[in-house]
C-alpha cells in the first residue's frame, strides 16, 4: 500500500511540473514565414503583423488580441470607460504570466468623438523587444521577423526615411509625422550583429 501511495504521489508530482513547464519557444519555418507573408499587405507601413500567426491590421480593438489569448498586465485603467482622446502608450500585453518573453508593449487610443466601453479601445501601436527565448513570434510584410539584419530590412523595404544606424542603431519608415497619430515602423538594432532588437509598428488615423 506504502509502495502505491509513494508511486502516485511521484505520478502527480510529474503532472504538476509539466503542467507548470513555460511556453516552448516556437520557431518560424521558412514555409510559416511563406504563408504569414501572404496573408500580409507588401507595405510595411501598412499596419499589417502576424504575432503567433494570427494576423492584425492596425489599429484593431485591443479586445481582438484579447480573444486570441493575450492579457493585460497592471494596467489600471483596464475596465474602465475611456474618454474621447483617450491616449496611452506604454500598456503592457503578455500571456498572463507577466513574464518579458511574452511581453508585447501597446498603445491604446479611442478618436471616437465620445466616451467608448473599454472593450470598444483601439489599439493602434505594438512594440515587441527582441529578447533571449522570446516566445511569441513575429512577422512583418514582405517576411522581416526579429531575426532579421538591418542589411535584410534595407534590401526588402528599401532606404528608410530616418536612418541612425551608424550613430545609434535605428531606422524609421514613415510617412507622417503627426506625434501621436500616423504611420510609423520604426527598428531599432544590435549594432554589433545587426540583428533586429525591437520593432515598433505604428497606424494611428488623425
Amino acid at each position: 500500500m506504502r509502495k502505491i501511495l509513494i508511486l502516485c504521489l511521484s505520478l502527480c508530482l510529474f503532472m504538476l511540473t509539466g503542467c507548470g513547464s513555460s511556453k516552448k519557444v516556437k520557431k518560424l519555418t521558412p514555409e510559416d514565414i511563406k504563408t504569414y507573408t501572404s496573408q500580409m499587405k507588401k507595405d510595411p507601413l501598412s499596419g499589417d503583423i502576424t504575432l503567433n500567426g494570427i494576423k492584425y491590421s492596425l489599429p484593431v480593438k485591443a479586445q481582438s488580441l484579447v480573444e486570441n489569448g493575450w492579457k493585460f498586465n497592471d494596467y489600471a485603467d483596464k475596465g474602465k470607460p475611456l474618454k474621447n482622446y483617450y491616449y496611452t502608450d506604454s500598456v503592457y500585453m503578455d500571456d498572463g504570466k507577466k513574464g518579458e518573453d511574452t511581453r508585447i508593449t501597446v498603445t491604446l487610443y479611442n478618436t471616437s468623438g465620445s466616451e467608448v466601453k473599454f472593450d470598444d479601445a483601439m489599439l493602434g501601436a505594438i512594440k515587441i523587444k527582441n529578447i533571449p527565448d522570446y516566445k511569441n513570434t513575429v512577422v512583418l510584410p514582405k517576411g522581416i521577423t526579429l531575426t532579421s539584419t538591418y542589411d535584410n530590412v534595407i534590401s526588402i523595404y528599401g532606404t528608410p526615411k530616418v536612418d541612425y544606424m551608424k550613430q545609434m542603431g535605428w531606422i524609421s519608415y514613415s510617412i507622417s509625422d503627426l506625434g501621436k497619430f500616423g504611420q510609423e515602423l520604426r527598428i531599432d538594432f544590435d549594432k554589433n550583429t545587426k540583428v533586429i532588437k525591437s520593432i515598433y509598428l505604428k497606424n494611428i488615423p488623425k
